[in-house]
Formats: C-alpha cells, sequence, structure tokens
C-alpha cells in the first residue's frame, strides 16, 4: 500500500530578497502533527533565493495528494502598497496546473482575515483554515471525516464556498512541538543580523481593543496564556539543540498580566540559560523591578506601541494609557539603559494643527529623556492600515469617512493628503536626534 503524500508550502512573507528570516512557527508545529504513515516534504519560499523553481520542483517530484500554503502577512505595512495576495494566486494556480486531483489547503492570520474572500479570490483552493490550525489540521488529512463536521473550515459545496462554525482554541500548554527537523532552526539563524528569527509563544488572545488591532479577531478576546516552565522548555530545547540565543516573544503584549510575566521572568532566571530575547510591552505596567527582573534574564530590548502621542489620540485608539504613562515607561527604560524601540501612528482621524503640536512636543519629551543614555533604537512611525471589522474602521464608515465599498483586501492606510508630510517631519526629527546623539552633539 502505497504511503499518502503531503507537502507544506510557507508562502512568501516578506519583500523578495530581504536578509532578515523569521522562523515558521504555525507551520512547523502543524508539521509535527503528521502522522509516520504519512510521507510529508516542506518548503519555506522566503529562505531560497528563487523560490518558483523550486515549489515547481517539489511538486513535480513529490505530486503529493494534499498541498498545504500558510499565507501568514497580507502586505508588509508601513504604508507600502504591495500585496502579497500574489503569491497566495500564483502557487494556488501552480498547484493546479501540476496536480489537477490534489486537494489544496490555505491557511494562517493573514488568510483567517479574509477566509470567504480569498477563497472566492484563488478558485484552487478546496479548502481554507480560518484560525487556529493544531486542532483542525489533523481532521483534514483524515479522509473519512466529512468536510461538514470539521470547524473552522471553508470549503466548496455545489459551487458555493461554505464557512464552518469556528471549533474550540487549542490549550496553550497543549501545543505540539516544532517540527525542527523539518524546518530547521539554523537555516534562519544565519540570515539575520537585526532581528530575532526564532520566535516564542507566551499567550495568545487580547482584551485590550485597540482601535486598529486585530489580536482579538485572531486569538480571541481573552488571554489564554502557556505555562511559564512550558515556555521556557522550549527555549531551552532550541538553545541547547539549536544553538538559538535570541528569541523573539509574539505575544500581542508580554508584560500583561503582570503576575504571569514576573513568574515567566523568575522561571528564566532560575534555567540560568545564556540567551537574550525582546517583546512587545505596555508602557504603564513597566517599573524600574520588573524590568531589572527582566534584563537578569536575558531581556535586550524593549518594543513599545504607544501609538498616539496626544491625549485624544491614545483615547481614540483605546490605548488605556495616558501621555504620562508612555513617558515612565521612556523614563525606565533609559534609567536601565535598556535598547528601546518605540513605535506611533500619525495623521490620525481628526487630528488639528494644536494636536500636531502637541504630538512634536511629546516627540521632544521623550528624545530628550533617551538622550543622554542614548538607549533610543528606533522610532517607528506609520499610518494605520485600516482592517474590517477592526473598531476604528467601523467609526471612521458610520462618520462617512471611509466608504463601506472600500475594498480593504488590499492596503488602505488613513492618511489625508493634505497632511501627507507629517510622517515625514516626525521622522526627520528622529533622525536629526540620533545622529547628534551618536556624534555626541548638543542642540
Amino acid at each position: 500500500m502505497m504511503r499518502r503524500k503531503i507537502v507544506l508550502i510557507q508562502l512568501p512573507t516578506s519583500h523578495m530578497g530581504a536578509g532578515e528570516k523569521v522562523y515558521p512557527l504555525g507551520l512547523s508545529r502543524l508539521s509535527s502533527l503528521i502522522a509516520n504513515t504519512v510521507e510529508s516534504r516542506v518548503l519555506d519560499m522566503n529562505i531560497v533565493s528563487d523560490p518558483w523553481p523550486e515549489l515547481k520542483r517539489l511538486l513535480e517530484t513529490v505530486r503529493p495528494e494534499i498541498v498545504a500554503f500558510s499565507f501568514r502577512n497580507l502586505d508588509p505595512l508601513a504604508g507600502h502598497q504591495a500585496s502579497y495576495l500574489s503569491s497566495l494566486k500564483t502557487a494556488g494556480l501552480l498547484a493546479r496546473t501540476l496536480l489537477p486531483k490534489a486537494r489544496i489547503i490555505a491557511g494562517g492570520p493573514a488568510f483567517s482575515l479574509f477566509t470567504k474572500r480569498l477563497m472566492h479570490e484563488v478558485p484552487q483552493l478546496d479548502i481554507g483554515l480560518k484560525g487556529e490550525g493544531e486542532l483542525i489540521f489533523p481532521r483534514l488529512l483524515d479522509n473519512a471525516t466529512p468536510l461538514e463536521e470539521v470547524p473552522g473550515i471553508a470549503w466548496r459545496k455545489e459551487g458555493r464556498v461554505v464557512l464552518n462554525d469556528p471549533g474550540p482554541q487549542i490549550d496553550m500548554d497543549d501545543l505540539p512541538p516544532l517540527d525542527d527537523v523539518a524546518f530547521r532552526p539554523d537555516d534562519y539563524l544565519r540570515a539575520n543580523n537585526y532581528i530575532a528569527a526564532m520566535g516564542i509563544e507566551g499567550k495568545r488572545g487580547c482584551d485590550l481593543w485597540c482601535g486598529y488591532c486585530l489580536y482579538p479577531f485572531l486569538g480571541g478576546t481573552s488571554m489564554r496564556l502557556r505555562s511559564p516552565s512550558k515556555i521556557v522548555d522550549e527555549m531551552e530545547y532550541l538553545f541547547k539543540e539549536h544553538k538559538v540565543n535570541l528569541f523573539h516573544f509574539t505575544d500581542p503584549v508580554i508584560n500583561r498580566p503582570e503576575a504571569h510575566f514576573e513568574e515567566l521572568c523568575r522561571e528564566l532566571s532560575r534555567r540560568k540559560l545564556d540567551m537574550s530575547w525582546t517583546g512587545f510591552f505596555r508602557e504603564e505596567s513597566v517599573t524600574l523591578e520588573n524590568l531589572a527582573l527582566a534584563m537578569e534574564t536575558g531581556l535586550c530590548g524593549i518594543y513599545f506601541s504607544g501609538d498616539a502621542l496626544t491625549a485624544r489620540g491614545l483615547k481614540l485608539l483605546n490605548k488605556k494609557m495616558t501621555k504620562e504613562d508612555l513617558l515612565n515607561g521612556s523614563r525606565v527604560t533609559s534609567e536601565l539603559g535598556l535598547l528601546t524601540m518605540c513605535h506611533f501612528l500619525v495623521n490620525l482621524p481628526g487630528e488639528t494643527d494644536l494636536e500636531r503640536k502637541e504630538a512634536l512636543d511629546m516627540l521632544d519629551r521623550i528624545l530628550e529623556i533617551h538622550e543622554p543614555v542614548g538607549n533610543l533604537g528606533a522610532v517607528i512611525f506609520n499610518h494605520i492600515r485600516l482592517y474590517p471589522g477592526a473598531p476604528l474602521t467601523t467609526q471612521l464608515i458610520a462618520r462617512g469617512e471611509l466608504d463601506v465599498e472600500t475594498d480593504l483586501l488590499y492596503p488602505v492606510y488613513y492618511n489625508p493628503s493634505q497632511h501627507n508630510h507629517v510622517l515625514h517631519d516626525y521622522e526627520a526629527k528622529c533622525h536629526a536626534a540620533g545622529v547628534f546623539s551618536r556624534l555626541g552633539v548638543s542642540q
């Protein structure tokens, strides 16, 4: 009896040719769930110089019954107008052309945001996974399970796309292990100079409901916590077996809830592993004490996503923070000399000239706090990427500032053209501050 065959494909998730690579956590976990009775092969199109011939060669050589694509990012953000949808469309068409009888599946975060729409956009797809795949994917490998009984999938029935009800979310302590044989961490560690190639999951879901964000849609509206011992077990394994010494926590926010964060730090401290890590933090929850503890365990860089530089902007984005919270975050990281990256959104809806002055004044204060220590690694400015269903998108439609027919599958940013210069003005200010600091020149 011949073994069934499956190939798992990570579609391009960054600008082709980008130097920094990201280990495909989700697809690696799914790969570990494939039974030994099934022959499986994998390809991450991000780590080969010319991925399309590689994909063709793999499909023709293996001739699998199942082709599974992971579609992680819709577009590169940061104001870019590029879309990665063409990669999904081309890959689906290539797979169907070469393998007319194969079952073609797609999933991943980007796919989950537009599941039914993408099933229509890519007619070669037989099945789409909406949401987490760990509990769903193994059932799709079993031909005996009727598709009507598989939760959280979109599938085709009599010429229409059917979306099944969602199923249960996985307990974070039941996450399957990484398949570090198929997806070798070593292939990613060699590529990166700046960011951590290896992610680590401490939780999924978020209860904050920031105005632009889709974490509650992707991971749930409450935080599902992974036991610190399980988190550090995975870090220790990757450190000892693959020499991974830099991790980035994929949590929406790592220091919430505070008790879980501090327990994680204590667990890392107990293991005494010589490795470093980064993550996104909330400013109002950082203290000298908990960040000092984190730094003792390897915290080497902190990302803040304050997002607004004005009082009204913070309320508009539902950040549940104040300007003083943002300043406190800068003071704490500067006192500790901790490398800090700050993210802000500019040209917010309803912003006035007076508020733009308020934002510049606030930016000056943040730069002044970091200047003596020189620990501000970067200030990153963006416009708001509008997604369907996000609270701010809904508000803009209700106020008539966004046409309800606007196609948000492709990059759409809130950026009134008369104030298009604002982002560049802010970047110029930060650029000058960075150069002067590096040269030791006072303004």
